[in-house]
């Protein structure tokens, strides 16, 4: 009885709530809108665009045919607070030190939506992730942030977001920094009831439950036989719960970039869409996401429509989630300070450097360079402690045989380059923390730690 009222808890969604900051009035900028949409938990290859077979987001074409599409985006670790962090400041996790649950992002760090703000836009966020949240810091910069203040999985449907935010963009007169994190592909995948025979003519198959008791059993308690009880229709199920969920979100999503047409405002926009990490379905034997370093965790959608562009192109370097920053800073005029992030169309190829540290679920950190990729796992779920894995992902792309072992020498040498790496990027800064060790025992015994 106890564990289905904490569930239910869980899944409840709750009001959104509006808080704004008392910034002096800024100078009227001669600057374009600018509008980021984070899709919470959506991987790359789920989308049309990035070649899958399923229609999820054919909403998305006229944006697509007016913006660069990069296939090789990554997010710097696989959960939300150190990807979005590195979205609104262009910094490496290691770097701005929002790597643990509770971290709240350092006052010294100069945020993206700061810079605008002082440059003279007008700035609001509508994030439906609890963790992308003033508690965080993560409102640095913001004249307006409305967030959900329910549970994680109780996000409210994205529809009710671009609503709100479409008439806050009708009513500013100058140009505005807009920020947006839908939470419809995050599990539980929620779609409206009208909405879930958009993609297969019917609703999707409800067989897999998102942290139902095989799924907890598996990330929560580690009892590794129980992905024998994982059947293909579990997984059809969970694919046709997230792509519905793709096609909702991505049609709310241009229906927002239509109101910017509308408004006469598109074509001198900056506009970005991307996403703060990616999601399990199994590859690896997992579910979810924060549990792993692997592709479909880190592999994210990227596309971004500079002022005056009007054509779509693919480009095919590896970028990260930090090159966002420099690129609509640089975009719109505004000075770029130091950062981890390079402009997009300036970037070449590049060391991809991946952190995470939730004891919990994984400590570990990972290397993407030359076709190659390198895990070192202190840590995680699945009982294993000081591992190395390697992959060679040009052959291997969906890193399903370790090399480690055939290739000691390759082993050793990227374990050394990680380790030179990851200490360059280490910032001085430490944050404070909101939760007590207490508090993340609690919540992870409720099987989900916000995120």
């Amino acid at each position: 009885m106890l564990l289905a009222l904490l569930a239910c808890s869980l899944f409840r969604e709750e009001v959104q709530v509006t808080t704004e900051r008392a910034y002096p009035e800024p100078y009227r900028s001669a600057g374009g809108d600018v509008v980021i949409v984070v899709l919470d938990t959506l991987r790359a290859d789920h989308l049309s665009q990035y070649g899958y077979p399923l229609d999820t987001s054919p909403a998305l074409a006229s944006f697509a045919a007016t913006a660069t599409l990069y296939t090789q985006a990554w997010a710097p670790s696989p959960w939300t607070v150190p990807s979005t962090a590195a979205i609104l400041t262009g910094l490496h996790p290691l770097r701005h030190q929002l790597r643990h649950p509770g971290d709240v992002l350092p006052e010294a760090i100069d945020t993206l939506p700061e810079q605008f703000r002082r440059a003279g836009w007008r700035t609001a966020a509508y994030s439906y992730n609890v963790s992308v949240a003033p508690k965080h810091a993560l409102d640095q910069g913001f004249d307006q942030f409305t967030r959900n203040t329910g549970k994680v999985l109780g996000y409210p449907h994205a529809g009710r977001m671009t609503r709100a935010a479409k008439s806050w963009m009708v009513e500013q007169p100058g140009p505005f920094f807009l920020y947006l994190q839908p939470m419809n592909c995050h599990g539980p995948y929620k779609v409206p009831s009208e909405r879930r025979d958009d993609v297969l003519g019917r609703a999707p198959s409800t067989a897999f439950e998102y942290y139902g008791p095989v799924m907890r059993k598996i990330l929560k308690e580690g009892k590794l036989s129980a992905r024998e009880r994982i059947t293909d229709r579990h997984l059809r199920s969970l694919q046709e719960q997230y792509d519905t969920a793709i096609r909702y979100t991505t049609g709310e999503v241009a229906e927002l970039f239509d109101a910017l047409r509308a408004a006469g405002r598109y074509d001198a926009a900056t506009i970005v869409l991307t996403a703060d990490h990616g999601e399990e379905m199994f590859e690896h034997g997992g579910f979810s996401h924060g549990y792993s370093l692997h592709r479909e965790v880190l592999n994210v959608p990227l596309m971004v429509k500079l002022p005056g562009q009007s054509e779509g192109r693919q480009d095919h370097t590896p970028v990260s989630l930090m090159d966002i920053a420099p690129t609509v800073l640089a975009a719109n005029g505004i000075d770029v300070p130091a950062l981890d992030g390079q402009r997009l169309g300036e970037a070449s190829e590049r060391s991809m450097v991946f952190d995470i540290n939730w004891p919990r679920r994984i400590v570990g950190q990972a290397l993407l360079e030359g076709g190659f990729k390198f895990l070192s796992i202190k840590q995680d779920y699945t009982g294993r402690e000081d591992a190395t894995l390697l992959y060679d992902t040009l052959l291997d792309p969906g890193e399903s045989q370790d090399l480690a072992a055939a290739m000691p020498e390759k082993t050793t040498e990227m374990s050394a380059r990680l380790a030179a790496l990851a200490t360059g990027l280490t910032g001085e800064l430490k944050p404070d923390n909101v939760l007590s060790e207490m508090d993340q025992a609690q919540l992870e015994a409720l099987g989900y730690l916000e995120e």
